[in-house]
């Protein structure tokens, strides 16, 4: 994504957020995404990026029972899927259907060509086979016996048509378009029931004539190419623009207009320094769009790419990642619209 933790004790910071004081009237579905810790060094982070507690998240007994029951969907990663061990897929799976969860996949469905993508967010690189790669992150979890999952295609409009980076291809719409439509396809030669859908950035700088207008044309020119739109469309949202609250909710109406359903995603932010920090954002983020906005989005996505939180559990510590989803169950339960 671009908007660029425990059974532990969420030792990053013992600062809680403050508890949400707006109630909010909700009938979102909630969907949650953590990330996996990767211990690769990478620049500034020496440790590494993600959720030090992430795999405990499927064991018995797990402290969060809760948000667990009110959580409609977890979302794993392609490129975890593909990798890890089948014995955590396994336990991952079980515990996604034991709790009568579905699973939603972040994945790349653009391929890179010898002249441009490699290392470009959002295509599988050359040399790579963007057929292959797909075909084993899905048979995985079939082999398993997961169900049919959502799935959200990594921003292939932005990255490969708006994006002017040396790397990228600026292909035409239309090129995007049909190369989503043929993943769409591809992925249904294994789960025919799959619900595949976008996501997008929201900045405003980036896009010509105006965001809305380009993204509601970018939508146009793939329900023309595959007969249908998109069932759903994410915003990854811009936070560091003052007016995204009411930039949200215009995307909000133009999308239930266009016949799909609309999801937010609430994150922190890159530079955050604590567990606390990144919860405290989360939470000032869905009070001021659902609650002092009035946003209704259908799906509401607690995600994160970021090296924040480090932690995931227990629900009962505010600063943790499912600390937060609590926080927005609290807020919005008994206030469903």
């Amino acid at each position: 994504m671009t908007v660029l933790a425990g059974c532990g004790s969420g030792s990053s910071s013992s600062v809680a957020p403050s508890p949400p004081v707006t109630q909010i009237a909700s009938s979102a579905q909630i969907w949650f995404h953590p990330q996996p810790l990767d211990v690769s060094p990478r620049p500034g982070e020496p440790n590494g990026v993600g959720s030090a507690d992430f795999l405990e998240l499927f064991a018995p007994n797990a402290p969060w029972v809760r948000v667990a029951g009110h959580t409609r969907v977890l979302g794993l990663y392609a490129g975890w899927i593909a990798t890890v061990s089948n014995e955590v897929l396994q336990e991952t799976v079980e515990f996604i259907n034991a709790h009568n969860m579905q699973i939603e996949i972040e994945a790349p469905a653009l391929q890179a060509t010898a002249s441009c993508g490699s290392g470009v967010e959002g295509y599988v690189p050359f040399g790579q086979s963007l057929h292959d790669f797909t075909l084993v992150y899905l048979q995985r979890l079939k082999a398993f016996g997961a169900q049919a999952p959502f799935i959200k295609v990594d921003e292939p409009y932005y990255f490969g048509s708006v994006v002017t980076d040396p790397s990228a291809c600026q292909w035409p719409v239309s090129q995007v378009a049909a190369d989503v439509g043929a993943y769409v396809q591809l992925v249904r030669t294994v789960y025919p029931n799959a619900v595949v859908g976008d996501v997008e950035p929201i900045i405003t700088r980036d896009y010509s004539p105006d965001v809305l207008t380009a993204i509601a044309q970018w939508h146009g020119t793939y329900q023309a190419l595959t007969g249908a739109p998109f069932p759903f469309f994410f915003a990854d949202i811009d936070f560091s623009n003052g007016n995204w609250p009411a930039l949200v909710k215009t995307f909000e109406a133009a999308t239930r207009q266009a016949g799909m359903r609309f999801g937010i995603i609430y994150i922190g932010d890159p530079q955050d320094v604590s567990d606390a920090e990144w919860a405290g954002k989360v939470v000032a983020r869905f009070e001021l769009y659902q609650g002092e906005n009035g946003g209704r989005p259908d799906y509401v996505l607690f995600q994160s790419w970021e090296p924040h939180p480090q932690y995931c559990l227990p629900e009962s510590n505010p600063i943790t990642f499912t600390g937060v989803i609590d926080a927005y169950i609290n807020a919005t339960t008994g206030n469903s619209i």
